[in-house]
């Protein structure tokens, strides 16, 4: 990672308000971040994150640019419209739609903001392929229980999961950018980093002038995030995550403003936490596979040490362990 230690800023949440909420599992309020930046927090379904951070960055010339509209459930339309209004603003002043990622919790308000707006949705390349691929990503990885060897009695509850309609792209994605790219953001200095690893075209985005960071769910304060959770890749997305970790790593001085959880500083330290946690997993799986070497890929999960437990995982959760125990076996035997 970049970085000396005596250089490197300990990991510090920012926001009183949003670590607040994240330890006690509620909803952190409305706030201004900057003068012409803020954050408003879309509730998701009972799951492991409560909500989405969704970002209303404004321009110099009275436009708003949403990052990461989050999920269109419940009240989350009226609770973003309002958010505008605090602003002085309304639906009709967001200029464009900046989507970290493909996943419905990021993305799923897009659509709903486009049609009054006009303002073209904005993702990178391979998060807007995946999403016309006939079928969806879960949908894609729901095929390998099987070889996977899952249990009959706990197919059920992987098989039912979905993304959401493979055409979902034909209407929403309206332009694709890749890593290096600097935004239309009118007096901002808002640049793309490629990201790949959660996603295949995972990206965070850099105000360079201002020192932030809008890192999705690439690096989180809490959560380690899931990878290979998009499209097809000809790499091994724990691979790609690692090297998008040391790509990031280099701003340290950076304030983070991740997709889920709270804003925080030391973007480096929480870099080299995520990395080592991958490569524990890896020396676990290569320790599993000593004794077991034809071992499926579910006896091998069941054997590793999750957060919640291997008991405690279900339906995404579950099949994000099964997809990364078998990133890590490739590596194993890369």
């Amino acid at each position: 990672m970049a970085g000396s230690p005596d250089s490197l800023v300990l990991m510090q949440p920012t926001s009183p308000n949003q670590f607040s909420a994240a330890t006690s599992g509620t909803i952190p309020t409305l706030e201004t971040v900057t003068d012409s930046l803020s954050v408003v927090a879309l509730p998701l379904p009972p799951g492991n994150v409560p909500c989405t951070l969704s970002y209303l960055l404004a321009d110099d010339r009275g436009g708003i640019h949403v990052i990461d509209p989050g999920p269109d459930w419940g009240e989350n339309w009226g609770i973003l419209v309002s958010a505008l209004a605090a602003r002085g603003k309304s639906v009709t002043d967001v200029a464009s739609i900046v989507v970290t990622h493909l996943h419905p919790d990021h993305i799923g308000l897009a659509g709903r903001l486009r049609e009054p707006s006009g303002a073209p949705v904005i993702m990178h390349g391979s998060d807007a392929a995946a999403l016309e691929t006939p079928g969806d990503p879960v949908r894609m990885r729901v095929s390998e229980l099987s070889n996977w060897g899952v249990p009959a009695d706990r197919r059920p509850e992987l098989t039912a999961l979905t993304l959401g309609p493979a055409t979902v792209a034909e209407f929403l994605v309206d332009r694709t950018v890749e890593g290096g790219e600097l935004l239309d953001v009118p007096g901002r200095s808002l640049r793309v980093i490629h990201t790949p690893g959660h996603t295949s075209g995972h990206i965070c985005l850099r105000e360079e002038e201002q020192k932030l960071i809008f890192t999705g769910d690439h690096v989180l304060p809490t959560v380690n995030p899931g990878i290979g959770l998009g499209g097809p890749t000809s790499e091994n997305p724990i691979r790609d995550y690692l090297a998008s970790l040391d790509t990031v790593a280099a701003f340290d001085d950076h304030e983070v403003l991740p997709g889920h959880g709270y804003r925080f500083t030391g973007l480096t330290e929480r870099c080299t936490t995520l990395a080592n946690h991958h490569r524990r997993r890896t020396d676990e799986v290569a320790a599993v596979l000593e004794g077991q070497p034809d071992a499926t890929i579910w006896q091998i999960a069941e054997q590793l040490t999750w957060s919640s437990g291997w008991q405690g995982l279900r339906d995404f959760s579950l099949l994000s362990a099964l997809s990364q125990t078998e990133l890590h076996r490739e590596l194993v035997h890369s």
